[in-house]
């Protein structure tokens, strides 16, 4: 068996929170052995992250326009988003179970090819049971910050939580920590020209997504949604049912799922570029195209997230500024300056449980001492490439496919160059991830399709397991599939 490399000084690790990505990094920390001290902070009384549903009492009052990455970060602030979920009543995932579950954990057979938000907190809960007594709950992190030990001269993380049950203050210190806190928190509601009288003028008719919850809220209702990505399509289809007329879909650019088919339920406008006075029309809007719509009764932004990391506020430099990116990132994962801090699954557009699998069999290999990171001057180097090729803002961190599932089986290579150490499962490989085949990748191509042919079942759609049930068969597709085909296979690097 090959050499594990130098002992890690890596001993103590803590990980904030305890969603689907804190639970996932915490099991390959756990199972590489090496490591004296894993706690998860989480700050909810459950684990779930944002599969945990909650009331928007804060998220329906937050101001418009909201474009403040810091807003309502502090937990004990009245205005704090902290707490709240953005999950809504009848979400249900928009990707195929075969493709979202956690490689070594599917999701049971009797749930839906789309399980229900309330499926996947149960079937987070199971996934969890292995690390569930490592959580801390209810122990919100509010600092966390560099100090190199004199003795050593090791940096290591003071890490300050409040117990908000027992008004406590403690300060532990780590060797490393893993941020993962999400980035569903501040919501970011764009300054468009009049929007901010608007809303003073007809209070309440303005909602971020994060405060939606039941479409029955909408009932004979004129609604115009924001943004066509995957919330806004899903909210837009459900309001549809319920609201008076089409349903208004306004967006700037095609949507990540495709060119949508027109729709009765559905009416597609362009950008909005002016909230109008009421002196130019009741309750109206202006689009790009030069239309104005009047008497609209309720605005729903499914415009996005910032952010947001109040706890390392006091970081140098700022690993936030403007909110739509993380600074000084390497492969979107490490932190350059201070690589024994991590923030797992902060791409765009991704499947997150599996690539939380990837790049947590890398952290643990690396602070393990069985995979080095290259050199500063080269981690460096690759995040200006990122910023010439995907810009300095929010498509920094954007994976659009193939993209998605190449970083899925880049990050499987990666982990699989480690050094391997006597003791560790998988002959000394030690917990491994997920790696794409052809199939996966096809799934992947394929799902606002499956996606839109299971919505046609209506309500039998509960009943669809398996996305052949459908009529989508990949051992069907491949035997007549031409080499233009193919060319995602080799995208994703299969």
């Amino acid at each position: 068996m090959g050499d594990s490399g130098p002992e890690s000084s890596i001993k103590r690790i803590a990980v904030i929170g305890a969603g689907p990505v804190g639970v996932s990094s915490a099991k390959y920390l756990l199972a590489e052995k090496v490591f004296d001290t894993i706690d998860i902070y989480e700050q909810r009384d459950g684990l779930g992250g944002i599969w945990n549903l909650s009331m928007p009492e804060r998220s329906r009052h937050i101001p418009v326009p909201q474009t403040d990455p810091r807003y309502g970060q502090n937990v004990n602030d009245d205005n704090s988003l902290e707490f709240e979920s953005p999950l809504y009543d009848y979400l249900e995932t928009n990707i195929p179970k075969q493709l979202m579950a956690f490689s070594d954990v599917p999701f049971p057979e009797d749930d839906p090819l789309f399980p229900s938000h309330q499926a996947v907190l149960r079937y987070l809960e199971n996934y969890a049971q292995d690390v569930r007594h490592l959580i801390r709950f209810s122990t919100a992190v509010t600092d966390v910050r560099p100090v190199v030990d004199e003795a050593t001269g090791q940096e290591r993380w003071n890490v300050v939580a409040q117990a908000l049950r027992r008004k406590k203050t403690t300060s532990a210190f780590y060797d490393a920590v893993v941020v993962a806190n999400g980035h569903y928190t501040v919501p970011y509601v764009p300054d468009i020209e009049g929007i901010a009288e608007w809303n003073a003028t007809y209070p309440e008719i303005i909602i971020h997504s994060k405060a939606y919850r039941r479409p029955e809220d909408f009932k004979d209702k004129k609604v115009l949604v924001i943004g066509n990505s995957a919330s806004g399509l899903d909210i837009a289809t459900q309001i549809a049912k319920y609201c008076k007329g089409p349903v208004l879909l306004s967006a700037r650019s095609v949507s990540a799922f495709g060119t949508l088919p027109p729709s009765e339920w559905r009416e597609d406008v362009d950008e909005v570029v002016e909230f109008l006075s009421k002196e130019e029309g009741d309750r109206a809007v202006s689009f790009r195209s030069g239309r104005i719509v009047k008497d609209i009764d309720a605005i729903v932004f499914a415009t996005g997230y910032f952010y947001t990391f109040p706890f390392l506020s006091g970081l140098s430099p700022p690993v936030i500024t403007d909110g739509l990116r993380i600074r000084g990132l390497y492969q979107h994962l490490f932190h350059i300056d201070h690589p024994t801090l991590a923030f797992p699954v902060v791409n765009l557009k991704v499947i997150p449980f599996p690539l939380s699998q990837n790049e947590g069999a890398v952290v643990a290999r690396v602070w393990g001492g069985r995979l080095d990171l290259p050199s500063t001057s080269e981690m460096r180097h690759w995040e200006l490439d990122t910023i010439r090729r995907n810009g300095d803002g929010k498509h920094f961190h954007l994976k659009k496919f193939p993209d998605d599932a190449a970083q899925i089986n880049e990050l499987y290579a990666w982990a699989e160059r480690a050094r391997r150490r006597e003791g560790l499962e998988n002959d000394g490989r030690g917990k491994v991830g997920t790696k794409w085949d052809e199939r996966q990748v096809w799934m992947r191509s394929q799902f606002p399709n499956i996606k839109a042919a299971y919505a046609k079942r209506g309500e039998e759609k509960v009943k669809v397991k398996k996305m052949e049930d459908l009529g989508f068969d990949f051992g069907e597709w491949r035997k007549t599939a031409q080499e233009k085909d193919l060319d995602m296979f080799r995208g994703a690097k299969c």
